[in-house]
């Protein structure tokens, strides 16, 4: 029969665990929170670009989007070589509009999050 330990020194372990792991698990909730706001937000790199009704250069142009302007990004698609972003203007001539937009043309926060956790 395995003796019961219940020194001091047993006692701090046992807390320091239970801190360490209670420390863990609320990193984990702030960074997925800090991941899901992250990916909300996106802001127009071009000088001027078109906000188009689909993910196609050659699709009809909904809006004229300038450098700076904010938006939200709603989705993605790859078409015609290119990657695409479903944004809505938040900011802007365009505000309210929704379009797609190619992605080399805009900078979204979900770039600025890092892969790794430290």
């Amino acid at each position: 029969m395995p003796k019961k330990i219940t020194s001091t020194a047993h006692i701090r372990m046992t807390v320091t665990a239970l801190t360490l792991t209670a420390s863990l698990a609320a990193s984990a909730l702030v960074a997925a929170g800090t991941v899901e706001a992250a990916t909300k937000g996106c802001y127009i790199t071009a000088k001027a670009a078109s906000l188009r009704s689909k993910p196609s250069s050659r699709s009809t142009s909904v809006g004229i989007v300038y450098k700076g302007n904010k938006c939200s990004d709603r989705d993605a698609a790859y078409q015609g070589g290119h990657s695409w972003w479903k944004v809505k203007m938040t900011t802007g001539n365009a505000k309210g509009r929704s379009g797609w937009i190619r992605s080399d043309l805009l900078h979204t926060a979900a770039e600025d999050v890092p892969t790794e956790l430290h």
